[in-house]
C-alpha cells in the first residue's frame, strides 16, 4: 500500500484544523441559541469528516456540499432574521459562513489535498 506524501498529509491536517475550528464555533453558537436540534447536524457533520480523514472521495464531496449549503443557509438566516437575532449570533453566523467558504474553496483548489484523496 502506497502512503501519502508529507505535503498531502499537511493538507489533510489543515483541513482538519479548519473543520475543528468550525465545529467549535458551531457548538458555541448552538449553546448561545439554545438550539438542541442542531446537535444532530453537528454530529452528522463530524461523522462525514471522519470519513474525509480516512480519504473517502464520496465524503469529500458530501462535506463540500454541506459547507456550501451551510453558507447559503447562514447568510439567508442573517438576512431574513437579523432583527430577531442577537449581535453575537449574527457575527458568529457570518464567521461560520466565511469559514465554510474557505473550507469549500480549499477542498476544491488544493492540489495536495486532491493528492491525499488519490491514495
Amino acid at each position: 500500500m502506497i502512503q501519502p506524501d508529507q505535503s498531502a498529509l499537511i493538507a489533510r491536517n489543515r483541513l482538519l484544523a479548519m473543520f475543528l475550528l468550525l465545529c467549535v464555533l458551531d457548538v458555541v453558537l448552538v449553546v448561545i441559541a439554545r438550539d438542541r436540534w442542531a446537535i444532530g447536524r453537528i454530529l452528522l457533520t463530524v461523522i462525514v469528516m471522519y470519513f474525509v480523514i480516512q480519504g473517502r472521495k464520496w465524503a469529500k464531496w458530501l462535506l463540500l456540499c454541506t459547507c456550501s449549503l451551510l453558507v447559503v443557509i447562514l447568510i439567508g438566516m442573517v438576512l431574513l432574521l437579523s432583527s430577531k437575532l442577537s449581535t453575537t449570533l449574527i457575527f458568529g453566523s457570518l464567521i461560520m459562513a466565511a469559514l465554510s467558504t474557505v473550507i469549500a474553496i480549499y477542498i476544491v483548489t488544493s492540489k495536495d489535498l486532491n493528492r491525499y484523496f488519490s491514495y
